[in-house]
């Protein structure tokens, strides 16, 4: 099987995100966790962790595609032919299988297994993968003569919830994207523009502030804010709406969001109150953010805020969650860590987190949110602009 060093460290057409030696680390990680399982490989489904493992990353991550991940040497890609270039072009992977568009998936894999695996016996799989489906698995154990599926679950995450300095990096400077992006949206809101123009605009200066591609951002405006997670849709602006803003950017696929909201004109008593509420949740869960602190205690300082007032979050809603990789339509890593309700996890200096107080009332919603990481002092908030509801005069 190939060495990663005899393949290069970068190739003149890709950029590959860190130095060989930070995947050579990864690399030794999941390897050693095979071994002390007694597992003659692993295979990754999840686009979000072959890209924490090898760098790889194609928009063509929607098709079926797994990493095997032997005992010992580079990985071997089964993907898509069309994806084949790419993986080739990329030094940590060692080979490439690939899936024809008129190949069975589940086939191509087996097969692959078999060919390079050979009396394997018992393979870990990423079986809790949103995209390894119940037919996948099905499929595979008819097929699996010679080995054994097992559940082979969050070896990856659990490095991935601690980014290293040169991941906080990347964060930055996503994050100052991110603020490009809402800093061009707040500047396009006027009445008689749509909810078009303002994604458009929030789009522009992220990318333009140095963005990869990443999930639509969200924009709304009126009536349609006390819908949560709709977004533009050519709605006219006009005075008096509430505009819900949510900017996100991506540099070498580690994100950062940032939610601000505005009023068209003078905002109104609920405005004022909802939107007071929200920031003082967002302020005293920056505040708690700190080594040693469990997630359950961020989410009741945050809520602390809410106490004596009419306004409620139910039990259970989170406050924030981790961000860092992500492939659209997914910018976030809340699937193994969060900040919500009697959590007992322990916060350690580098976990990320978007966090995003909101409120959906009958009439309108409102969030106000910062990606902030945890440091060995306590937070770092690495998203800057305003903290406070806009009100916009024309």
């Amino acid at each position: 099987m190939t060495n990663a060093n005899d393949r290069g460290a970068q190739s003149a057409r890709l950029h590959q995100p860190f130095p060989m030696a930070h995947y050579q680390d990864c690399l030794h990680y999941v390897q050693s966790d095979l071994r002390a399982r007694g597992l003659a490989a692993g295979v990754l489904v999840d686009p979000e962790n072959i890209f924490w493992l090898t760098g790889y990353r194609s928009i063509g991550y929607w098709t079926f595609q797994a990493l095997i991940v032997p005992r010992e040497g580079l990985p071997i890609l089964v993907t898509r032919i069309f994806n084949k270039p790419l993986a080739q072009e990329t030094p940590t992977i060692g080979g490439v299988e690939v899936i024809g568009d008129g190949d069975d998936p589940a086939a191509s894999l087996d097969a692959a297994l078999r060919r390079h695996m050979g009396e394997a016996g018992d393979i870990g799989f990423e079986t809790g993968a949103r995209n390894f489906t119940g037919l996948m698995l099905r499929a595979l154990e008819q097929r699996a003569a010679t080995y054994r599926i097992i559940d082979w679950n969050g070896v990856c995450e659990e490095r991935r919830r601690l980014k290293t300095p040169a991941q906080l990096e990347r964060m930055r400077s996503a994050a100052n994207a991110a603020v490009a992006g809402l800093d061009e949206a707040m500047r396009t809101i006027a009445p008689g523009r749509t909810e078009n123009d303002v994604a458009a605009a929030m789009l522009w200066g992220a990318v333009g502030a140095g963005s990869d591609f990443f999930r639509v951002p969200l924009v709304v405006t009126g009536p349609a804010t006390a819908l949560c997670f709709t977004t533009w849709e050519r709605r006219a602006i006009e005075p008096g709406h509430v505009v819900l803003l949510e900017s996100a950017a991506c540099i070498d696929r580690y994100h950062a969001m940032i939610a601000r909201t505005c009023i068209v004109g003078k905002a109104g008593e609920e405005h004022r109150a909802v939107s007071g509420l929200l920031i003082d949740m967002l302020n005293r869960a920056i505040d708690a953010l700190r080594p040693g602190a469990t997630s359950g205690e961020v989410f009741a300082a945050a809520n602390r805020a809410l106490e004596g007032s009419r306004h409620y979050r139910q039990a259970g809603q989170r406050v924030g969650y981790s961000i860092g990789i992500g492939f659209p339509p997914n910018w976030a890593e809340g699937h193994f860590l969060d900040l919500k309700a009697n959590d007992p996890t322990v916060l350690e200096p580098g976990m990320t987190f978007h966090i995003v107080p909101s409120m959906f009332t009958p009439d309108f919603g409102m969030w106000f949110s910062e990606s902030v990481a945890v440091t060995d002092q306590g937070a770092e908030v690495l998203t800057s602009y305003p903290r406070q509801l806009f009100e916009l005069d024309f």
